[in-house]
């Protein structure tokens, strides 16, 4: 699941899935910044994250199931926005590789913004 973090939808929160309990509640795990990796339910999701999408587990019933070996793995392991955050979780979980494109693309943006701006402050020396 992918639940919008900002207004415009430039930050994004990813979850996952787990499955229903004894309960019949619907589990779900995610990457939170405060408290680490721990399993919420649907009820709780839904009371706390407007619109979400859906990004599709692939892979066939073996490898959903050491999806979720992987998801249940990490539970109480620690947030870090830029090397575990929830993208890297989710991403860990499905393909087995934690990777945020949210961070690659603000660390792209910071490096080019240092860049402009040295090249800003480069042509104001020189006039």
């Amino acid at each position: 699941m992918i639940a919008p973090k900002s207004k415009f939808g430039i930050i994004d929160h990813y979850l996952v899935y787990r499955g229903i309990d004894t309960y019949g509640q619907e589990i779900y795990i995610e990457n939170d910044y405060w408290n680490g990796v721990r399993q919420i339910t649907g009820t709780y999701f839904a009371a706390n994250n407007p619109l979400a999408s859906v990004r599709r587990l692939s892979g066939n019933e073996a490898e959903r199931y050491w999806a979720c070996v992987r998801a249940d793995s990490l539970l109480t392991a620690k947030y870090d926005l830029k090397r575990f955050n929830c993208e890297s979780f989710a991403n860990f979980v499905q393909y087995g590789i934690a990777f945020s494109t949210q961070v690659n693309i603000a660390d792209g943006n910071f490096i080019t913004w240092l860049v402009l701006g040295a090249a800003t402050s480069v042509q104001r020396a020189l006039r």
